[in-house]
């Protein structure tokens, strides 16, 4: 009777998930099958159209995005990748760094620094805006990749994700290797760092989304049209003189396979890095 009723519940759990998975998957979808109508007329004639008839359907709107505007799409795809990896590799480095030294040193002020980190999470971004604009204006780093990446390369939630994670590693590793005569930075370079991977891999995936994704302070330091980053060059596809929708479902279709691909590589290690980053309190 027992193993009947877990047996029940068991099926109600993953039938109740694969309904939320639908539900979720469902705007996607819709967007790529919509991608390849050619005449979005028909999708928007009586609000959106849910009905889509294989006639309706080509490739056309995505060879659009490599010959319209001289193909500044890809332009945009070019900077989102390159302010992705730049952001992605100073984020993880430095974050790294500060949480992995609060975690395993011991030293007057830890607690203050700590607070200090945690307090950097109570403050809305929003209010950052107009400072760090005059900031990145002063530096004469407007319109370029390192104005975008700069004031957000360290945040206190990735600091404080490597630090619970190292609290989580055993401090005997690095007395063994003090021992053998390793130095502090070769400690973590060769030992402590390998040790980590599956919290470096879930932060890799998590600021590369958030960089990928960011859309307001690229809008504010990127004036230009041909440095847009993706998600605010796919905004100018709508305009109050028209909208080209042809454009826009195409170009959000691509603009999810780096991010998906990513994903799915490293999603094992990701998994593992949440759970023992979250789990040490």
């Amino acid at each position: 009777m027992k193993r009947t009723r877990n047996r029940m519940y068991q099926v109600c759990v993953v039938f109740f998930l694969l309904i939320m998975a639908v539900i979720c998957l469902a705007p996607f979808v819709y967007l790529v099958v919509t991608s390849f109508v050619t005449d979005m007329s028909l999708v928007f004639k009586n609000g959106i159209a849910l009905k889509i008839t294989p006639d309706m359907l080509g490739a056309g709107n995505y060879s659009m995005l490599r010959t319209d505007d001289n193909g500044l799409y890809f332009s945009w795809f070019k900077n989102s990748i390159l302010i992705t990896m730049l952001f992605t590799v100073m984020s993880i480095t430095l974050s790294s760094m500060v949480g992995y030294g609060v975690a395993m040193y011991d030293f007057k002020g830890k607690k203050i620094i700590l607070v200090m980190i945690l307090s950097t999470m109570m403050i809305p971004v929003e209010t950052l805006m107009i400072p760090l604009y005059n900031e990145m204006s002063q530096f004469n780093l407007l319109n370029s990749y390192l104005g975008v990446v700069l004031p957000f390369a360290v945040s206190g939630f990735t600091i404080y994700f490597f630090l619970q994670y190292g609290q989580s590693l055993s401090s005997e590793y690095m007395d063994a290797a003090r021992i053998d005569g390793c130095g502090e930075i070769r400690i973590f370079l060769n030992i402590m760092g390998p040790l980590m991977k599956p919290a470096f891999t879930s932060m890799i995936i998590l600021q590369a989304t958030t960089a990928w994704n960011d859309f307001l302070w690229p809008l504010i330091v990127m004036s230009k049209n041909v440095n847009f980053t993706l998600t605010v060059g796919l905004q100018t596809y709508l305009s109050p003189y028209g909208n080209n929708y042809n454009l826009l479902f195409a170009g959000a279709v691509v603009s999810v396979i780096p991010i998906m691909i990513l994903f799915f590589l490293c999603q094992k290690l990701f998994m593992e890095g949440m759970i023992m980053g979250g789990i040490k309190g």
